[in-house]
């Protein structure tokens, strides 16, 4: 007894019948009324979204002889041949194993006979861009000058790979993965076309599985009717594929929320003793922060949210007890995660690990937004705020820190007396001046400005040593020996620096670069770059000068700067 997979059982016979495809199919029809058909068609997209099946549709639409409005009827002679797939003027070829110049130059050749049957001759082929580059050359010509009543319908999931001389002669419709709603509705009809009861919760795992492709969706719903008794639930998909059931998700939330290193581990075991996928697992973990971030940035996102009503009721219960930066840190944690797991050879382990990585994860908070919350609590408020810029009152301080700002914890019994301060005081902050500010005042003013405008310039001209002469009528910037590639590099922008000079200062002087005399002395070019160009460490020991309240408390907390990855989502424009 022969089986017909769904996939081809239900595959459109109209255009009418291809789902989610409209901008592809309304033009193709309404190009088939006017008679306006291009000789060449490029369908790309992802896997399982219609390419192949579009394009057999108009082939059957060119030859068919009940042509209805642009739409094949179906059920004439030829398109039940094409639908058969042996007739004899549409021709399918799957470049994936037909890649060489030869198969092309044999297509090529029958290209040139008239049609057999039909009106017009069509060539399907399928994954162009596995052709050869001696393929592709050989199908140019033809479609530079093709054949009269000849059409090439080209399907691909990488697009980029085509030669755009290729490219350029074809019109291309660009296919889309389908939304839930589209891809469940139409597996409910199948599933009722097959005397099959899909309930919610089973088609709402077959949609998620199939990821937007129609075909992946027909699929895995014709493997779950295999194994079910005509009822397909959450259940029944879950033991169909071995899938990690949702609610395993919640209870690990739970966990990291307790910081309950052991209950997670238990869910771990509990899963290996079942036999189920701990690389499934480690991909939901990823799904699973991502769904916490989106209840926890607004709960109205939740039809994003591909669970049942209770779950996602939960899940925003516990979305509260994290903060976006957390939940933003975790989900790119448990990616980097998930990759190691995915390749390798003890996935347990890497996974117990990434769970208790989980369960100890501190949460994140930006110091200068702390500080700011705590200098709005005046003393007594019971807010544990700064008083007169000190240490909050009851608080243990840190350890004193050293000139590389470096915070560490103290241990219990060794730091000062309480309410003392817990490194030296802090002297008043100078005035931004270097040493080169003292001989030519506004030097690292200049310095600064080039940076920004003209890094290569400023990083040159830092390296000197600059002096006034002539009455304040000429600058003079001295170089080492050393620096003779630098002084040659920007030897011809000595007029671009007498115009930045002169829109800073507001005056004009006559720029002179020398070598051999003297040179900028590391401790002054030092003292320049951590004025110009600080690092995040220099950026926050500066901050902490200026504000004793922010001082006191990244020597309580232990701070330290974000890492640049991190740094770039906290845009303080966009507090």
């Amino acid at each position: 007894m022969s089986y017909q997979a769904l996939a081809r059982k239900y595959r459109p016979e109209t255009f009418a019948q291809v789902v989610g495809q409209a901008h592809v199919t309304g033009t193709l029809r309404a190009a088939m009324r006017k008679d306006k058909l291009s000789h060449a068609y490029l369908f790309s997209g992802p896997r399982g979204c219609g390419k192949t099946t579009v394009a057999r549709l108009l082939a059957k639409a060119i030859n068919c002889l009940d042509n209805r409005e642009g739409d094949p009827c179906g059920e004439c002679e030829t398109c039940l041949a094409i639908a058969r797939g042996n007739y004899l003027d549409v021709l399918e070829i799957d470049a994936a194993s037909n890649t060489g110049v030869d198969n092309i130059r044999e297509l090529r050749d029958m290209a040139q006979y008239s049609p057999s049957e039909g009106s017009s001759r069509v060539f399907i082929i399928d994954e162009v861009h596995m052709l050869s580059k001696g393929a592709f050359n050989a199908l140019l010509k033809i479609l530079e000058e093709p054949p009269p009543r000849v059409f090439f319908f080209f399907a691909t999931t990488e697009p980029n790979k085509i030669p755009r001389t290729i490219l350029s002669r074809c019109q291309r419709f660009d296919f889309r993965l389908l939304s839930r709603d589209e891809l469940g509705g139409r597996l409910t009809e199948i599933a009722e076309a097959e005397g099959v009861t899909v309930e919610a919760t089973g088609l709402r795992l077959l949609v998620s599985l199939a990821e937007g492709s129609m075909r992946d969706g027909q699929s895995l719903l014709d493997q779950v009717i295999a194994g079910s008794d005509g009822i397909i639930d959450e259940a029944a998909v879950v033991a169909a594929f071995g899938l990690v059931r949702s609610e395993l998700f919640i209870e690990l939330n739970e966990a990291i929320v307790a910081k309950d290193a052991a209950r997670a581990l238990r869910l771990v075991d509990d899963l290996a003793s079942s036999g189920q996928s701990l690389d499934a697992f480690a991909r939901g973990v990823v799904t699973n922060f991502r769904n916490l971030m989106l209840l926890k940035i607004d709960p109205e996102l939740a039809p994003m949210v591909d669970l049942p009503e209770d779950q996602i009721e939960s899940l925003g219960k516990q979305a509260t007890h994290f903060q976006e930066q957390d939940l933003l840190a975790l989900i790119e944690r448990s990616s980097r995660h998930f990759e190691v797991i995915h390749r390798s050879t003890q996935p347990r382990i890497h996974l117990e690990a990434s769970l208790v990585e989980y369960c100890r994860f501190e949460s994140r908070v930006l110091l200068a937004d702390l500080a700011r919350r705590l200098e709005t609590l005046g003393p007594g408020t019971g807010g544990g705020g700064l008083a007169g810029g000190g240490l909050a009152r009851d608080a243990k301080p840190a350890a004193p820190r050293g000139p590389s700002r470096t915070a560490s914890a103290q241990p219990a019994g060794k730091g000062p007396a309480r309410g003392a301060s817990a490194r030296p005081a802090r002297q008043s902050p100078a005035p931004d001046m270097t040493a080169a500010d003292a001989a030519v005042p506004g030097w690292t003013d200049l310095i600064d400005l080039l940076m920004k405008q003209n890094p290569r310039l400023g990083s040159c001209l830092m390296n000197g040593l600059p002096s006034l002469e002539e009455g304040g009528k000429r600058l003079r910037v001295s170089f080492a020996e050393d620096k003779k590639f630098q002084v040659t590099s920007i030897a011809a922008e000595c007029e671009t620096i007498e115009d930045q000079i002169n829109n800073l200062w507001g005056r004009r002087l006559r720029v002179e670069l020398v070598m051999g005399e003297k040179g900028q002395v590391d401790s002054v070019k030092e003292e320049i770059r951590q004025e110009v160009a600080p690092t995040h460490r220099e950026e926050l020991d500066k901050a902490c000068e200026k504000d004793k309240s922010l001082g006191d408390l990244v020597d309580l907390m232990g701070g330290q700067p974000l890492p640049d990855s991190e740094r770039e989502r906290w845009d303080p424009a966009d507090k």
